[in-house]
């Protein structure tokens, strides 16, 4: 079970400037008391980013996501917390005593077992004098020792029984290795789904193996690649090929190179490009555009050089820059995959097609010419309308360059086209931060109140006295919760701050969506005696307000003439209330 003590993970926060570990992720330009950057949690393409070192936070004013140096981290690295708090402990210098293990209480770690226990038996097969040939296949494919230990590469025998024994033996039951895409059930006795075939552990984000894929390696007519079934722990649209092993490769070179196949992927990783993931095979989901998508570097797709994947390449670029994600794109002349280019033309002259990638905008204006005569009016036309659709969800800019390209190529009329493209008027939002809560008016302003003062409350403990003093009291049972939570950290610690504060919440799920939630709706504002009282009378008003609302609705519904007058009597003393208070202020 994982654990770090609160003191522990205090003294790594306290020890670690928020400035120094972000401004190792983002450049930082510092703008009066604080630092400003392109926020990397949104399609930012101005500083929106504040990082305050006095109060070691920071806020996007755009996309609202902020937090302490942990959340940063995990939000960047897309990692669990521990392990957040673990990277930034090694960037201070402090010892963790705790392993990573982020499966080892998981509700699937009995599944795991079986998998780390398969994975193990498949790679001795490829070491025993079975596996010679499958082992000698690999060397053919420059795929050596230190590779084979990396991917932990194995061998399915040449037994139909072989697994299925070994397995049951170890009173495994059979409809969880049925369940696992490992055995077959053939009535009560099972039989194995791999064999004679090289076995590639296909693994999850944290590096867990979750299936596999079998390679033939021997000219057999059966299927080339068998991959495991969906299970529990493996959906195939839920993983990328290689994206534990890459993940910090791919930020260090602040690019990542995306494969068909994963021996496309392992033939580039052997080569000491290690930076390369494998979708195995040509469609994209969802999950695994998001998955990228907080990578927040460039792809690079570099799909088979043949018909399927040239489609595959805009079908794939076209989700990834619907997405935001900025896209590259790599065609191999003379060869029908990474791995035949790199036999064929040595790593070298590879490196440098890597180098010379087309922007993907430009590869799509290539690919929809493909087989078009543009010297025919219809083809020509049915080319312009395609590029015309490409740039519906482009910049102004964009369209412009890529319109005065068609008009001076086919002496086109510009201000025409420029209408056929529907310029979007861009409007210019002043995002204005108002300080005074008398300025707002809307719906929410029961909210924007609550907000700002729990956010007051979790950044100094004066502000808790104040609110005991002038209001004590809120609606809504979370939000009473989360008070008795701040009262309980100043009891223990005589102070608080939101960048700890944070972290301490940490294992509580309701009260971290909570403060999430207010944290990235507040504005980070510079704390002020005044408007904290302006949100406290604020408050004080929409209470009063909704408590004379449901008397005048109780004077109106009741028969009692008692209690009418009680209502009354209620509702002038609440009223006189509100006057004292807007006299004060």
């Amino acid at each position: 079970m994982q654990f770090i003590s609160e003191d522990k993970i205090n003294e790594i926060r306290n020890s670690a400037d928020i400035v120094n570990i972000i401004s190792d992720y983002i450049p930082l330009k510092m703008q009066g008391k604080n630092y400003f950057g392109i926020c990397p949690f949104h399609d930012d393409h101005t500083p929106s980013m504040s990082v305050s070192k006095e109060r070691q936070l920071f806020k996007c004013f755009v996309c609202g996501k902020g937090g302490n140096v942990f959340s940063f981290v995990k939000e960047y690295e897309n990692i669990g917390y521990l392990e957040a708090v673990k990277k930034v402990a090694d960037k201070v210098g402090i010892p963790v005593d705790f392993t990573l293990n982020q499966a080892s209480d998981s509700k699937y770690k009995y599944e795991y077992e079986i998998m780390d226990f398969v994975t193990k038996i498949l790679q001795n097969n490829l070491n025993s004098k079975e596996g010679i040939k499958a082992k000698e296949y690999l060397a053919k494919r420059n795929i050596g020792e230190d590779i084979i230990k990396e991917f932990k590469i194995g061998y399915a025998l040449n037994d139909s029984k072989y697994l299925y024994n070994v397995l049951t033996k170890k009173n495994y039951p059979l409809n969880k290795l049925d369940e696992l895409g490992l055995i077959g059930k053939d009535g009560i006795k099972g039989y194995d789904i791999f064999v004679n075939r090289i076995m590639i552990p296909l693994t999850n984000l944290e590096g867990k193996v979750v299936g596999y894929t079998g390679r033939i390696f021997n000219d057999e007519k059966s299927a080339k690649y068998i991959n495991t079934k969906e299970t529990p722990i493996y959906k195939k649209g839920d993983i990328i090929f290689n994206y534990y092993n890459a993940k910090n490769p791919i930020r260090e070179n602040k690019y990542a190179i995306l494969v068909e196949g994963n021996m496309d992927a392992i033939r580039i990783y052997s080569s000491g490009i290690k930076n390369v993931l494998a979708l195995m095979g040509t469609a994209i989901t969802n999950e695994q555009v998001d998955i990228l998508k907080k990578l927040r570097v460039p792809i690079i797709l570099m799909l088979d050089n043949d018909e399927a994947g040239a489609n595959a390449t805009i079908k794939v670029g076209d989700e990834l820059t619907k997405n935001n994600v900025l896209c590259k794109v790599v065609r191999l002349e003379g060869a029908k995959d990474p791995d035949e280019y790199i036999v064929k033309y040595g790593i070298e002259k590879f490196r440098e097609v890597i180098k010379n990638s087309l922007n993907y905008f430009d590869y799509k204006l290539i690919y929809l010419k493909e087989n078009k005569n543009l010297n025919n009016t219809e083809e020509l036309i049915t080319y312009v309308k395609d590029v015309l659709k490409m740039l519906d969800n482009a910049d102004n800019l964009t369209k412009e360059i890529t319109l005065k390209k068609l008009s001076d190529e086919y002496h086109l009329d510009y201000e025409t086209l420029k209408k056929e493209a529907n310029f979007k008027e861009e409007k210019k939002e002043i995002k204005e931060i108002k300080a005074n809560v008398k300025k707002i008016n809307s719906k929410d302003k029961y909210r924007i109140c609550v907000d700002n003062i729990l956010y007051y409350m979790m950044s100094d403990a004066k502000y808790l006295t104040i609110f005991n003093k002038k209001l004590g009291f809120l609606r809504e049972k979370e939000e009473r919760d989360l008070i008795t939570e701040i009262e309980y950290y100043i009891d223990k610690y005589k102070k608080i701050n939101l960048a700890d504060f944070l972290s301490y919440i940490e294992n509580d799920d309701n009260l971290k969506v909570l403060v999430n939630n207010i944290t990235n709706r507040v504005n980070f504002e510079d704390l002020d005696d005044k408007i904290f009282l302006d949100y406290i009378n604020a408050l004080d008003n929409i209470i009063k307000k909704d408590n004379i609302k449901e008397i005048k609705q109780k004077i109106n519904t009741s028969t009692d003439i008692n209690e009418q007058l009680e209502s009354i009597n209620k509702q002038i003393a609440i009223s006189k209330k509100m006057l004292e208070v807007k006299k004060e202020v």
